[in-house]
């Protein structure tokens, strides 16, 4: 199914939804005013204001993993339609970022979210190459300090110009996690680690690996797709 007809079967399920709670609506207005006891059409009204309700803000999180500089951040760029996401020749990916979608008038920011503490920490906003440079000095400082500051992840808040047009993607959320290599060069906690990128990929509705053809059999590869069966 193309993202145009996943639209249009949204569009359609919610409009019918939407039109059929009209319709019970003013048979159940009718009855009371007839003095009609009307509870089973309200519990049938409810059920369909959950259905549309959940219709509207439905969560889809996909998690993308790939082994180190296999092109995971290049691919998650080109998704998202803007360089904000770094890449360089070692691990970029220290924790679970989180890259959700926002409109294209509002301000992107990222987001760093520490154990123990509920508000998140600002790291950068604005331009996205601002972002990106912030984003990987502090990844530079995370693996240099052992994570002194214990981040648990990050959140991007970022339009995403491959659904932008979307409405029924507005709970659609990427996952970027480190991969296995990423596991044993980060220089911290490589154990919490791999739990922690592991747990967030069991917990998404889909898994998106991003391999390297020229070394497909390789064994971090391996390992890469054995730790997820």
């Amino acid at each position: 199914m193309s993202s145009e007809q996943f639209q249009a079967a949204h569009d359609s399920i919610y409009n019918t939804g939407t039109r059929l709670l009209q319709y019970l609506q003013e048979i159940r207005q009718g009855r009371l005013s007839e003095g009609d006891d009307t509870k089973g059409l309200q519990s049938v009204e409810d059920e369909i204001n959950k259905a549309l309700h959940a219709l509207k803000e439905q969560k889809y999180q996909v998690a993308v993993i790939a082994a180190m500089k296999a092109g995971k951040s290049t691919f998650l760029n080109a998704v998202i339609g803007a360089d904000v996401l770094a890449s360089e020749s070692e691990a970029c990916t220290v924790c679970r970022t989180d890259i959700r979608p926002i409109d294209a008038s509002a301000t992107p920011r990222l987001l760093e979210y520490r154990q123990g503490q509920k508000k998140p920490v600002v790291i950068a906003e604005g331009d996205s190459s601002v972002i990106r440079q912030k984003f990987l000095d502090h990844t530079h400082k995370l693996r240099a300090t052992a994570n002194h500051d214990n981040t648990i992840r990050f959140e991007l808040e970022h339009p995403i110009e491959a659904i932008n047009k979307l409405s029924s993607l507005t709970g659609f959320t990427l996952v970027d996690t480190p991969g296995p290599n990423e596991w044993e060069s980060a220089g911290f906690s490589t154990v919490a680690l791999k739990q922690t990128a592991l747990e967030a990929l069991r917990t998404c509705d889909a898994i998106l690996f991003v391999l390297d053809y020229s070394s497909f059999k390789d064994n971090t590869n391996s390992e890469l797709l054995q730790d997820q069966g």
